[in-house]
């Protein structure tokens, strides 16, 4: 025996889609009024019900599901005490599904029921289970209902539940028709790779559903607009326990961008929003470059909100007009900041940006930093993004930093390119820096250098505040020459990776990597933040922060080697509390051989805050015998 399911023509998105299957669909919950049954009616219910005997046994199979009347709703009190009890003896995954969608659990508490309607309880109850287990892949499940009425008691009713084992998908036929109707075979191959439902898996509706709306979906998002999903069927066969899926869409007509037109500038040209397009006029449709103009217009400093839609109904012929609808921030802006850091202690800052300096959208912001362990200044000038879709800026900045017994002065001159493609951001620049150091207990030094700097991050995380699956790469490459307004010869390698690896809801597993070398034959001569030193709260728990490196004098100085690592388990108790527990290894040092790791570990504290991920955690320092207590607010990458 075989039962067909079939679905009708859907399109526009995958919410507009309608339920293919009836064997499939759990009934809709019954909205009954204050009921209850009184004692009086107990001996009815037992006489009526079950006649001679105690036990009614129905064994079913998907025939058995086709009809089941519907109960009247009845308006009374609800009673004190349950008329009857009711025990489902099923498997414990299936437990939970039952109790809270049968009517026998729904209507126990309620008096004064017509008999009629009681009889039909222990009538419906096992067709009602044995449709929310078709939802579930079970198509030929063993269920009996046995009621017993004990003297001076509430009635026990027990629902035996057998589900037998469950259907799976056998085949899966998918194609997809292109604009001409003929079968596209790239889109079709493309979609089947894709569909989620595979062979083998076991064949429940909610997961029939969002297979087909993936799949509607992928289409939707491309250059198919007008994508529909024309027909599905899925044929069940309870004696073999296997479904054939016989899934068709149609992509529809393409289309292709047309202008752009944009509403609610002010004060800034239009070719701030125009060269933030993905999109060119006579590109082919995608729904995810409007996605990504939305977000590029929302992210940029210029604009508070932004709305970016392609209707259809305007297309003349192929060709979709964009509109874009933007709200511009206040050119000028005032802001203060207060923080503590377990790495930098106390922080106060200010800061002051002008989004339209002299007028032409240059970007000029400026601020103060001042920390327990570190003060900063810098000042900014950004310029408009270029046609070709790059950030250009030039920065001059002033930082002093006593850490570790080591007392630097940096000043800074920065001309940099920057450009973001997806969730790829590249950087390259030309930096001057002219460095002083004053080692506690050893001589102090100058240096300077004139380097060429470049960066490449690739940021793939489900989320940018509370991130629980995917992966962050960060590389660095840089060096200068001593022939070139520098104090010494070097090039800088570096690479640093994150990992989230979800296990389930609850629980997530955290990797961290890191590596860097200095290519130079030795030390002297580099300024401080082209070496290494470890330590902190997102290096080595459990040492002061950049406490790992080089001894000179009573200070630590970076080194030419670096390399940490970490792994954390991480629980959520609650959607905003959780805890950790983590194992953190790594050193920095003048050569390979002398790097040798210490370890941390310990437990923390995770609160999802509105402003993002907050960490406290205790750990134990091995090689100082010590514990220490780091603090971490935000995602530092």
């Amino acid at each position: 025996m075989r039962v067909g399911m079939n679905n009708g023509a859907m399109q526009g998105s995958s919410a507009e889609s309608r339920r293919a299957e009836a064997a499939n669909t759990a009934p809709a919950a019954r909205t009954v009024g204050e009921n209850a049954i009184c004692g009086v009616v107990r001996a009815l219910i037992c006489v009526s019900v079950l006649g001679a005997g105690n036990l009614l046994v129905l064994p079913l199979t998907a025939n058995a599901a086709e009809a089941a009347a519907s109960t009247p709703p009845a308006s009374v009190t609800p009673a004190e005490k349950p008329l009857y009890n009711v025990e489902i003896d099923a498997p414990k995954d299936l437990q939970d599904l039952l109790s809270a969608n049968l009517d026998l659990l729904r209507w126990r508490n309620f008096p004064d029921l017509p008999r009629d309607q009681i009889e039909r309880l222990a009538e419906e109850a096992p067709a009602q289970a044995q449709r929310l287990l078709a939802t579930q892949g079970y198509f030929s499940p063993q269920i009996a209902v046995q009621i017993d009425c004990p003297d001076g008691a509430p009635i026990q009713v027990v629902l035996h539940v057998q589900p037998g084992a469950p259907t799976r998908v056998q085949a899966v036929d998918l194609q997809v028709d292109g604009p001409d109707g003929q079968p596209d075979a790239a889109l079709t191959a493309r979609l089947s790779r894709a569909w989620a439902l595979k062979p083998g898996a076991v064949f429940r509706d909610a997961d029939w559903e969002a297979a087909k709306s993936k799949a509607l979906s992928m289409l939707l998002s491309g250059r198919w607009p007008g994508a529909r999903l024309v027909d599905s069927r899925a044929s069940i066969d309870p004696a073999t326990q296997q479904a054939q899926l016989d899934v068709r869409l149609e992509t529809g007509a393409p289309y292709v961008f047309g202008g752009l037109k944009i509403t609610g500038l002010q004060r800034y040209p239009a070719s701030i929003a125009l060269r933030l397009a993905p999109m060119r006029p006579g590109q082919p449709y995608s729904q995810s470059a409007l996605l990504d103009y939305q977000a590029a217009l929302q992210n940029s400093p210029y604009f508070r909100n932004a709305l970016v839609d392609a209707d259809l109904r305007r297309a003349q012929g192929d060709v979709v007009p964009v509109d874009v609808q933007v709200s511009e921030n206040p050119s000028q802006k005032l802001g203060f900041g207060v923080g503590v850091s377990s790495d930098t202690g106390q922080r106060v800052q200010a800061d002051w940006r002008d989004l339209n300096f002299l007028g032409r959208a240059w970007r000029l912001s400026s601020s103060v930093k001042l920390q327990t362990r570190e003060q900063s200044g810098n000042v900014q000038l950004a310029f408009p993004r270029t046609a070709q879709g790059f950030d250009d800026s030039i920065g001059l900045s002033q930082d002093r930093t006593d850490i570790s017994g080591l007392v630097t002065r940096n000043t800074s001159l920065t001309a940099q390119r920057a450009r973001t493609r997806g969730n790829i951001d590249t950087v390259l620049a030309l930096q001057y820096q002219a460095e002083s150091l004053v080692p506690q207990g050893a001589a102090a030094s100058e240096v300077h250098a004139l380097s060429l700097n470049t960066s490449w991050t690739r940021r793939d995380v489900n989320s940018v505040l509370y991130p629980s699956r995917g992966t962050l790469i960060n590389l660095q490459l840089g060096g200068a020459s001593r022939a070139l307004l520098s104090s010494a010869n070097f090039i800088r390698l570096y690479a640093r990776g994150l990992g989230y690896v979800p296990l389930d809801r609850s629980n997530q597993l955290i990797f961290r990597a890191e590596a860097g070398a200095v290519l130079a034959n030795g030390a002297s001569g580099i300024p401080q933040n082209f070496l290494f030193r470890a330590g902190g709260a997102n290096s080595v728990r459990g040492y002061a922060y950049q406490s790992l490196g080089l001894q000179q004098g009573g200070a630590i100085v970076g080194g030419r080697y670096l390399f940490t690592a970490s792994a954390e388990y991480d629980h959520w108790f609650t959607r905003q509390w959780g805890g950790a527990v983590f194992y953190d290894a790594g050193n920095a040092a003048d050569t390979w051989s002398a790097l040798k790791p210490v370890r941390g570990y310990g437990v923390g504290v995770r609160w999802r805050s509105p402003v993002g991920l907050v960490s406290i955690d205790l750990a134990y320092g091995q090689a100082v015998h010590a514990y220490r207590l780091d603090f971490n607010a935000g995602l530092s990458f």
